[in-house]
């Protein structure tokens, strides 16, 4: 795919350029290292060494190990946010959308299942109540090859889900006396939920289980079209 970003990102300032890279370049050392290690078993010390800074250098990006999981969550959410915005200029149904960015993230995390098994033992355990403000020049390098990502702010699911539930249920698509507020927790424990029993066993499988299980959900709330 072209990178359509990189022309953007190469008239930015050194210094600009040299944070973005640098931040995404830990974060990237971080999902290696989690390939066989669970994030308490990770020092702070190599994830420093794989990105090529020293280890007090890592604290100029990020608070902790956990304050990685923040940022990836934030990533993440932008990412999912440019696939809804293309839905809905394909005239793709909000159901659908939904089901598109689960999906989506889904093929994603089967590829790397400890970072969603470290995401959720973080969030059972804590609130997220520090994000980062991610610069243009950060996401420029990180998704070079994704249109749209500026202005873009990532805050988890309840940035993502709310909305499409909400516009669902104006359009018709959802029962109009379904509870928004029920249904976005409803759809985050499917989602949380089977990433959390189907990872354990046969990650391969989490798309098509999520998938399958999104369609029986649907059939419940929604209009049946002719």
């Amino acid at each position: 795919m072209e990178k359509i970003n990189i022309e953007k990102f190469n008239t930015l300032s050194q210094r600009q350029k040299k944070y973005a890279k640098t931040k995404t370049a830990l974060l990237n050392a971080l999902l290696e290292e989690l390939e066989s290690k669970k994030l308490s078993e990770i020092m702070i010390k190599s994830l420093a060494q794989k990105a090529e800074v020293s280890e007090p250098t890592f604290f100029n990006y990020f608070d902790s190990k956990s304050d990685m999981l923040v940022y990836f969550i934030q990533m993440w959410s932008i990412e999912m946010q440019t696939i809804a915005i293309e839905c809905e200029k394909e005239s793709i149904s909000y159901v659908e959308t939904i089901k598109n960015i689960f999906v989506k993230t889904a093929t994603q995390i089967s590829e790397h299942p400890q970072i969603m098994r470290e995401i959720i033992a973080f969030q059972a355990q804590h609130d997220i109540t520090k994000t980062h403000k991610v610069s243009n020049a950060e996401k420029w390098f990180f998704f070079q090859e994704i249109e749209g990502v500026e202005g873009l702010e990532g805050l988890g699911l309840e940035s993502i889900l709310p909305p499409l539930i909400a516009k669902a249920i104006e359009t018709g698509e959802i029962y109009s006396d379904m509870d928004a507020e029920l249904l976005f927790l409803m759809l985050s424990s499917l989602f949380f939920g089977t990433s959390l029993l189907v990872l354990k066993r046969i990650p391969e499988h989490l798309p098509m289980m999520l998938e399958t299980e999104l369609n029986l959900f649907f059939e419940r709330i929604t209009y049946v079209k002719s």
